[in-house]
């Protein structure tokens, strides 16, 4: 069995808009679910402006348009949920219940149904009725105090880091429900919290604080728990990045810069002095790799097994072929235009997951599913005509 098929009996409902709730169904879609995506009428505001973040994780799935202030649709929610095996929600919390699909509702239906939520802070504890972003929860977290240049000010990582970990971290669990069910297990209630995902991202910092009471501290480009290893200027004013892992490459690495008497200097003898001196050493290394460009850089540290990259932009990643060669990306057409994306990167048997559909349109499948779900055409044109539901 090739790995997008392994789901093919698995029917999820996507309840869920923005990036979280739709990845993480794309990844199960990815692994031959079949998904059927909520929208409103309006679309979901993760379509917004920049149509890019909606396509990047809405792959493999079909889209039903319905208007959920209207009791009509809801209860096409529920023939949903009595058919689905799994349902997954990114609200904040309260809204299924109001709406009549929280867990224990779901659970009425469809004793067996998995119910996923993925909220800011869980499901207990006085934050969580709070809503947040992935913004707001880096704030929060320190992740955002752990970032920039020493002096400088916190930086916010620049994609969705913790939303996107949260989808991968609820397929995750979904997966272990349906292992679950499997051996005899009933239904059950998966809650990923924004909150909790940004805390195991910082997992090695959070125990040296933990433990030894150590807050992190902003190191830029540098790796805080090793040195040399970070980001140096090159004499075509580009970047290279360089890890240098243990003694014996150490000594290599002071060769190769042609700098030997470093070996024998005692504020450098291991990584715990190089740490502790590590501003010494930059101040001594800066001026070394401003002699030679980036390519001859990486040439020559390549050479000799250290550790080293360019600091690229996603032009140079697409200009080197090689590069290219090890990515998983879907290519398909939308109304026309030709669009590239990020495939799923899970390799099994030399194979990605295929794309069966692309990113949907809103409402585009809206009849299709109305129809599995024994309407009849004349109740479809009704439900249209009366804005319960809408099809492209």
């Amino acid at each position: 069995m090739t790995q997008d098929k392994i789901l093919k009996n698995i029917k999820i409902l996507d309840m869920s808009e923005g990036v979280a709730g739709p990845y993480a169904t794309t990844l199960l879609g990815d692994m031959g679910a079949s998904v059927v995506k909520i929208e409103r009428p309006e679309g979901e505001w993760g379509r917004g402006s920049l149509k890019s973040n909606f396509v990047a994780v809405n792959r493999n799935k079909r889209d039903l348009c319905l208007n959920l202030k209207n009791d009509k649709a809801k209860n096409i929610i529920r023939r949903l949920i009595i058919r689905s095996d799994v349902v997954v929600s990114n609200y904040r919390k309260g809204v299924m219940d109001r709406m009549g699909f929280g867990f224990q509702s779901c659970r009425e239906l469809n004793p067996k149904i998995i119910y996923c939520t993925i909220s800011a802070f869980g499901q207990k504890g006085a934050y969580s009725d709070r809503p947040a972003s992935d913004t707001i929860i880096q704030a929060l977290s320190g992740i955002m105090e752990s970032i920039g240049e020493t002096e400088g000010p916190p930086l916010r990582v620049s994609f969705p880091l913790i939303d996107l970990y949260a989808a991968s971290l609820a397929a995750q669990g979904i997966l272990l429900a349906l292992y679950a069910r499997e051996q005899g297990e009933t239904g059950s209630w998966i809650d990923i919290s924004l909150l909790n995902t940004a805390m195991v991202l910082q997992c090695q910092a959070l125990a040296e604080f933990l433990n030894n009471g150590e807050l992190p501290k902003r190191c830029g480009n540098q790796n805080p728990a090793l040195s040399p290893a970070g980001a140096f200027q090159t004499r075509d004013g580009k970047f290279v990045s360089i890890a240098v892992l243990g003694e014996a490459r150490w000594k290599r690495f002071c060769e190769v810069i042609e700098s030997p008497e470093m070996i024998k200097d005692e504020r450098f003898k291991d990584n715990d002095c190089r740490l502790i001196y590590r501003q010494i050493l930059n101040r001594t290394l800066n001026p070394i790799f401003l002699t030679k460009s980036q390519e001859e850089w990486i040439s020559i540290l390549s050479r000799e097994d250290i550790l080293c990259a360019p600091i690229n932009t996603l032009l140079n990643v697409f200009n080197d072929s090689k590069l290219h060669e090890s990515l998983s990306l879907l290519e398909f057409d939308i109304m026309g235009q030709k669009v590239r994306i990020a495939g799923n990167p899970i390799e099994i048997n030399g194979e990605y997951p295929s794309l069966e559909k692309p990113p949907c349109l809103k409402g585009e499948h809206s009849n299709e599913i109305l129809k599995e779900l024994d309407f009849g055409d004349d109740e479809i044109e009704a439900m249209i005509c009366e804005g319960i539901t809408h099809q492209r």
